[in-house]
């Protein structure tokens, strides 16, 4: 997976690379995310650093975490309705609740593909994106101990689309981008919703 990760940085930079093939129109949107993953995490008596070595089984905790952050992306001009886009986030939260485990989660995704956009001056667009998530636990708590997962790396999709408000020729706001964010981590798959607002810039 780390292979694949790097695979998409090289195409990145080869997306921005001027071309005289490709119109050189292109968006760049930053904004705040907030998404919604299932974060598991497994812990046991700090006592027992090995799975399976104490008469207290480990526990598994699952809970869906309001994770915020950011996000931003990239995106070139192929036709006035159809862009590709090379789109990052990050978001940040709890671990755990409802258990005697303090900790923190952090969840990378680095999706591209293509999006088709509307021209009105309240705009809706719609897109699919797919590529690679990283999601790192590090969580600890009195006579605890999280033993699993500490990282993840797998495969993620998402398909969505929002509105934006054009404000300029080369300045908008999104009011809103919704997404349905399909990731596979730990051998599992997950299903989570990915809110943005922000601001998009033309050049």
């Amino acid at each position: 997976m780390r292979r694949f990760f790097a695979a998409m940085l090289l195409g990145i930079l080869f997306f921005v690379a001027p071309s005289p093939l490709l119109a050189q129109k292109m968006q760049v949107f930053v904004g705040d995310a907030f998404f919604l993953p299932p974060v598991s995490v497994v812990a046991q008596p700090s006592y027992c650093p090995v799975l399976g070595t104490c008469d207290v089984p480990a526990s598994t905790i699952t809970d869906r975490k309001r994770l915020n952050g950011w996000e931003a992306s990239v995106s070139r001009q192929f036709s006035p309705s159809l862009t590709l886009r090379v789109d990052a986030s990050g978001d940040y939260g709890l671990a755990t609740s409802g258990f005697p485990v303090n900790g923190r989660t952090r969840q990378y995704l680095l999706l591209a593909g293509p999006e088709f956009s509307g021209h009105s001056r309240i705009a809706p667009f719609v897109h699919v994106l797919a590529g690679a998530t990283k999601q790192s636990v590090t969580a600890s708590g009195n006579n605890f101990l999280v033993t699993f997962p500490d990282e993840k790396w797998g495969f993620a999709a998402a398909a969505g689309g929002g509105f934006d408000a054009k404000v300029t020729p080369r300045f908008s706001i999104r009011l809103v981008q919704a997404d349905y964010v399909v990731t596979r981590l730990g051998g599992s798959i997950q299903n989570q919703p990915r809110i943005s607002i922000g601001f998009l810039f033309r050049f």
